[in-house]
């Protein structure tokens, strides 16, 4: 960890996380990402199922963000054959997981091979798979049918990793001890964010640690899973699973993007803008800012999961500069 700077230590999945360390990686901070592991759809799933391993997806578009532009080659799919919706980073990481053994030791060896300055720590370091128990005694297994459900909101009685209580990647663990900031989010609630403080270390971590600990609100709810939230309703949501409600800050966003782009780009899994209550308003904790991008994700055709990707991002910079204003950071 590093004396001088601050520890940053940023918690979710891939796409929210990896705008969070674009942004960030422009500022005098040290920054390291806990991601989630349990990705089942797609290319990410099938490569960690072949390779018996944790899956690669939001480890490799952390990677990339921290790499720099230059490697955003990483996050592009093969179009054609029998590669087709694969990922070079994927494959990448699935190389060197097999020549290693060892995730982490995986991705410490392509940060070390691209010169690239942070850390990328996988939640867990063997394959477990995220499974949702709802009050009508179905059960959903794996994030992929989890994202899909349009029950989780009404039907969610509890949600585990499977296998039982695996171990934590000591690593993580250990980020969040000596973090001086630790931020969660944006992402998705229950299949990116939740995941992390389902394993006890990261939680009794993340509730131990003295840091300043920032929430960066979804700009848009999820059908099914968050439908008509508040900020405040994630939160709650949070705070079940935590224990307690733990943040110091809480960034929203007030910028309004144009009905002309929202009705382009909704999706299966796009909802409506997520917004605040009177009460938040009043809680110094919020903090407004206008975050949202005016431009949207680009859609692969040869994804198979583009239909349910969320299209709506942060802008990185604008999210970093509101970030460094709550730290005090300058670049």
């Amino acid at each position: 960890m590093d004396k001088k700077r601050k520890n940053v230590v940023v918690i979710g999945g891939g796409t929210g996380s990896a705008i969070v360390l674009k942004g960030l990686k422009k500022y005098p901070v040290a920054l390291s990402a806990i991601v989630a592991t349990t990705d089942s759809g797609g290319s990410s799933g099938f490569i960690a199922e072949q390779f018996n391993m944790v899956s690669p997806g939001d480890m490799r578009q952390c990677f990339a963000a921290l790499a720099g532009a230059q490697f955003d080659f990483l996050n592009e799919r093969f179009r054609t054959r029998f590669l087709k919706g694969h990922t070079f980073g994927n494959l990448l990481i699935a190389r060197y997981f097999e020549k290693t053994k060892n995730i982490q030791h995986a991705l410490d060896a392509l940060l070390a091979q691209t010169n690239t300055d942070g850390a990328v720590l996988p939640m867990l370091l063997r394959p477990a798979a995220l499974v949702a128990h709802l009050k009508n005694g179905r059960v959903l297994r794996g994030e992929h049918a989890i994202t899909l459900s349009r029950k989780i909101r009404t039907q969610l009685k509890s949600i585990t990793v499977s296998p039982a209580l695996p171990k934590a990647n000591p690593r993580a663990v250990a980020a969040i001890k000596h973090a001086d900031v630790i931020i969660i989010g944006p992402g998705n609630l229950y299949a990116s964010i939740l995941p992390h403080f389902l394993l006890p270390e990261i939680r009794a971590a993340f509730i131990a640690s003295p840091a300043q600990k920032i929430y960066i609100a979804n700009l848009f709810t999820q059908p099914g899973h968050t439908d008509h939230f508040f900020v405040s309703d994630y939160l709650a949501v949070l705070a079940r699973f935590i224990g307690q409600d733990p943040f110091t800050h809480i960034l929203y966003n007030t910028a309004k993007l144009p009905s002309s782009l929202i009705k382009t780009h909704q999706n299966k899994i796009t909802g409506s803008p997520v917004r605040i209550t009177p009460e938040s308003k009043k809680d110094p904790r919020y903090i407004g800012r206008p975050l949202a991008s005016t431009t949207t994700k680009p859609r692969s055709p040869s994804d198979p999961l583009s239909s349910i990707r969320n299209p709506f991002l942060h802008d990185a910079d604008k999210l970093a500069k509101a970030i460094a204003s709550v730290l005090s950071i300058e670049t």
